[in-house]
Formats: C-alpha cells, structure tokens, sequence
C-alpha cells in the first residue's frame, strides 16, 4: 500500500534547530557548504563526510572540496581537501566516499569539466582517507557514453552484491507547444546504475522523473538519499518549479517498494524547509535507532550553511 506523508513524521525535524557543522566561506547569496555526503564506517566507528564550499558565479563557484571525519556524526574534522584545479574543472558539487567492498576507499567525485562544460563522475581510491591523490582519479560515468549531456551528484550504496548509484540527469520532459505558445520542460531528473566492483558502470536507469507540473516539486526530482523504512524504500529528493529554483530547491519525500522505481508522495508544501529559503541535499544516514540528517540550510544573508539534526526513529 503506498504510504502518505504523515506515516513519516516521526522522522520530520526542525532544520532551524538542526547543529551547524561548517560555514559557507562567505557571506550572502552564492556562498554555500554543503553538497554533501556521509558514510558511517563500521570498521572504523567514523562518520566520513563529503561537502564542497561554493562561491557565486563570478568568483570562482565550487572551487574546494573536502573529507571530514567524526566519532559523534557532529564534530567533523577536515583530514583531506581539493581544489578545482586539481580536477581540471570549473566547479566541484556533490561527491560520496564508501569503503569498497575490497576494503579500499572509494571517493566518487562530480564536477564541471571546464574544457567541455558538462558534468561527470569521477573515482579516486586509497587505502587511507588522507591518501587520497585527485591525480589518480578514472572517470566512471561519462554522460555522452550514455547519450546525455551531463550525469552528476552521486549517492552510493555498498551492498553485498556490488554497488548501487542513483545520479542526477536530465528529464524526458521537453517544452511543450500548443499553437503559438511554449510551455517550459522539465529540469533534472534521477538515474540508477550498479557495478560488482565500483569502477564499470555499463547502464542507466531512469527511476525518478519529474511530473512536469506548475508545483514546488514539479519540474526537479533528485534524489539526494534512501533509507529502508516500513516495507519499502524511503526517499529525500530535490524538488524544484523551474530553473529559477535551481540553487533554491525544496526537500520532498518518495517511495519504492523495490528501491529501483520511485514515486513521490501527494504533498502541498516540502516536508522541510528553512524561513530564509530552502534546505535541499538532504542526507539521511541511517543509525538504527536514530537517523541523522545532512542538509545544505538558507541563512538569513542568503548564504547556505551545512547542518545536521539527529532524529529518534520512535
């Protein structure tokens, strides 16, 4: 039976009240910390966070990244960092770093390469956090391989049987015509593809499409994070109306009872948000009894700041 919004909200919290972890590296609109992900090793007892800082357009966008590691979830310690020059690129974003099923660790970088202006997927792999060396990175998803423009934003999943991505791409939905008028087309939308070892990923699936409507959610659908939850699979996804919403997005929920095929929840509003705009990249890192959640947060300047609020699942 799909679920409504309310079977969750004992998860939903108040990003307001949620811990800041970093500060954008400036003030007002464009400076943003966040672009993030998080893995709990269980090797280790570490919390390992991915984040990029971001400046606006015309002073150099997403130009560092870093891994960060933390006994609590809370107090994260920079112990790694890479420019955009290190990438030969013109901004970093989203990046996820897992340990491998080889036991080595896998950083999964996405970022803007200046000489082509698309996006694509990245791998670095060490032993050792610190040792991470951008030179040795191997591109693992190269969008035009699959007949798209730009693939981005990586979610990893480790599993017993290989590894599961979702990435963000765009949509199917192309502007419509009627007559002598345009009606605007759909933004992002998301991907799944898998691997055995992390570095071949042969195939992409859509799993998550925007519905191209005159709604918050209704023309951006990326998914930022899964957890399993009741009989299913629950999803934290960026919902957007159009491409002014593109760094101002809203976090709504959607479900699969297959954790391949997606399908948002009847909402009216975003299930979080911040007063002064949006809270999106929501990561939800699931810790049994508790749930912590990584968010990109709107401050009052217009700058984003990257925050985490830990929920008791009951």
């Amino acid at each position: 039976m799909f679920p409504s919004e309310q079977e969750f909200d004992h998860l939903r919290f108040d990003p307001s009240q949620g811990t800041v972890i970093r500060d954008p590296p400036g003030q007002g609109y464009g400076y943003w910390a966040g672009g993030h992900k998080v893995t709990f090793d269980e090797r280790t007892n570490e919390f390992v966070l991915f984040y990029r800082e971001r400046t606006p357009l015309e002073k150099g966008r997403g130009g560092r990244c870093a891994l960060a590691t933390s006994s609590d979830g809370v107090e994260f310690e920079d112990i790694w960092v890479a420019t955009k020059e290190d990438f030969a690129s013109s901004s970093i974003e989203v990046g996820h770093c897992v340990r491998g099923l080889d036991g080595r660790w896998k950083l999964y970088v996405s970022y803007e390469v200046e000489a082509g202006r698309y996006w694509r997927v990245d791998l670095l792999e060490s032993e050792e956090l610190r040792a991470m060396e951008s030179q040795s990175r191997r591109t693992v998803i190269q969008p035009q391989a699959f007949g798209q423009r730009s693939l981005k934003d990586p979610v990893v999943y480790v599993r017993d049987d290989g590894y599961t991505m979702f990435i963000a791409g765009g949509s199917t939905n192309a502007p419509r015509q009627e007559g002598d008028t345009t009606y605007v087309g759909g933004g992002d939308a998301t991907f799944l593809t898998t691997s055995t070892d992390g570095k071949y990923f042969t195939s992409i699936r859509r799993v998550f499409e925007p519905p191209n409507s005159d709604t918050w959610h209704g023309r951006r659908a990326r998914i930022n994070s899964v957890i399993q939850e009741k009989d299913g699979w629950l999803a934290f996804y960026d919902g957007g109306q159009n491409v002014y919403d593109t760094y101002e997005e809203w976090c709504g929920l959607a479900w699969s009872s297959d954790g391949v095929n997606f399908e948002r929840l009847d909402q009216e509003q975003p299930w979080v948000e911040s007063p002064f705009g949006c809270v999106r990249y929501v990561y939800a890192q699931d810790a049994g009894e508790r749930v912590f959640f990584y968010y990109e947060y709107t401050r009052q300047d217009g700058s984003h700041d990257l925050r985490v609020s830990v929920v008791n699942r009951r």
